[in-house]
C-alpha cells in the first residue's frame, strides 16, 4: 500500500520553556548572595579587627566578583559569566598561595570549585583549557614555594576564618550542583513533553491514514493515486481495476498516459490538471486491458505539499452522481462498524 504520509501535516511544536532562561534567573539570585556573603565577611573582618592584609581582602574580591557576574547575567553574557567564575576562583587562590605563603592554604580549593564551574557550565573545549590551566597553576604555585618564592610566610595556625572558608567553598560547589540537576530535570520534562506529543500526533495521523486507506480501497469510484512530480502511478483501488480491466500490479510505477485515448479530449484534461490544483468532471475515453475503449468523466485533486504531494485522480461512467475525492483534508464520517 501506499505510504499516505504526506497528506497529513506535522503539529506545530509548542516553543519549550527556556533553559538557559531558568538558569540565568536562579544564577542571578546566587551572584547577588555571594556579593553580599562577601561584603559581609568583609565587615565581620573589620570588626572582629583582623589586620587588612591582602590575603582577608579575599572576601572583597567575592564580592566584586558576585556583583559582575550579576551584571553579566543582567545582560544575557552566560558564557562569559562562566569564564569570569573560573578565572576569579584561579585567581584568588593563586593570590592567595602568594601571600599566605604555601599551596597548603585553605584557599587552594577554590581552584577545585573553579574545575566544577567549568565542568558544568563551560563546553567539552573550555573543560580542557580550565583543566590544563589548572594543572599548569598548580605545578608553578608548588615549584614556587619550593624555590622560596611566595611572598607570605605560611603560618598553619587555624581560627574560624579557616572554617568559614571550607563552608563558603562546600556551599558554592552544592550551589553549582544543584543549579546543574535543575537544569537536567527540566530538560529531561521538557524531552519527555514533546515525546509524548510526537506520539499523540503520530497516533492521530495513523487512524487518520487507517480511514482514508478503508475509504479508498472500499469506494466504488475508481480511483488512482499518483506522485505530483514524477506522475508515476503509487496506487489503486479496486474499483478502478474492476472498471478499467488493469491489474494493480500492472499499472504500478508508470505514466497514465497509456490508460488513455490520446485524442482532444485527454489534452484538455492534463491542461486543467497543470493549470489548477483541482479540475472539475471532464470527459475522457479510457483504454482498458482488452483495448476496448470505455467513455468516462475524470477529475483530479493535487495537494499542496512543496516536496512531492499527490495527485489524487477518479473517474466515473457519464450520468453517475459519484461523490467527491476521499482526502483527508476533510472530515470523514465515522467508519460503520461491520
Amino acid at each position: 500500500m501506499i505510504d499516505l504520509s504526506s497528506l497529513s501535516h506535522a503539529p506545530l511544536w509548542p516553543e519549550p520553556p527556556s533553559i538557559v532562561a531558568a538558569r540565568a534567573k536562579m544564577a542571578m539570585r546566587l551572584s547577588w548572595m555571594t556579593a553580599a556573603l562577601g561584603l559581609g565577611l568583609f565587615a565581620v573582618d573589620r570588626f572582629t579587627g583582623v589586620p587588612a592584609t591582602a590575603d582577608s581582602m579575599m572576601t572583597l574580591v567575592l564580592a566584586v566578583m558576585g556583583a559582575l557576574s550579576w551584571g553579566l547575567l543582567k545582560v544575557r553574557r552566560y558564557n562569559s559569566v562562566a569564564w569570569l567564575l573560573v578565572v576569579f576562583l584561579f585567581g584568588m587562590a593563586a593570590a592567595s598561595t602568594w601571600f599566605f605563603g604555601s599551596v597548603r592554604t585553605v584557599n587552594i580549593a577554590l581552584i577545585l570549585m573553579g574545575q566544577v564551574a567549568s565542568g558544568i557550565f563551560l563546553s567539552r573545549r573550555g573543560l580542557v583549557c580550565t583543566t590544563a590551566a589548572a594543572i599548569a597553576l598548580l605545578g608553578g604555585l608548588t615549584w614556587a614555594e619550593a624555590a622560596g618564592l611566595l611572598a607570605g610566610q605560611p603560618r598553619f595556625a587555624v581560627s574560624w576564618r579557616t572554617w568559614m572558608t571550607q563552608s563558603m567553598s562546600l556551599v558554592g560547589v552544592a550551589a553549582m550542583m544543584y543549579l546543574n540537576r535543575t537544569q537536567m530535570h527540566m530538560a529531561q520534562a521538557m524531552h519527555l513533553r514533546e515525546a509524548t506529543q510526537r506520539l499523540r500526533a503520530q497516533l492521530d495521523r495513523d487512524l487518520g491514514q487507517d480511514r482514508f486507506s478503508r475509504l479508498f480501497q472500499s469506494s466504488p469510484t475508481p480511483i488512482f493515486v499518483q506522485s505530483s512530480r514524477t506522475g508515476l502511478i503509487l496506487d489503486v483501488n479496486k474499483a478502478f481495476e474492476r472498471t478499467l480491466g488493469h491489474a494493480r500490479k500492472d499499472v504500478l510505477n508508470r505514466r497514465d498516459g497509456f490508460l488513455w485515448l490520446p485524442d482532444e479530449e485527454h489534452q484538455h484534461f492534463v491542461r486543467a490538471r497543470r493549470a489548477s490544483r483541482r479540475t472539475g468532471w471532464h470527459p475522457i475515453t479510457a483504454l482498458c486491458r482488452d483495448g476496448r475503449p470505455l467513455a468516462l468523466q475524470i477529475s483530479s485533486e493535487r495537494d499542496d505539499d512543496p516536496d512531492d504531494g499527490l495527485l489524487i485522480t477518479a473517474v466515473r461512467v457519464p450520468g453517475s452522481t459519484t461523490g467527491g475525492l476521499p482526502t483527508l483534508h476533510a472530515p470523514l464520517e465515522p467508519w460503520p462498524h461491520a
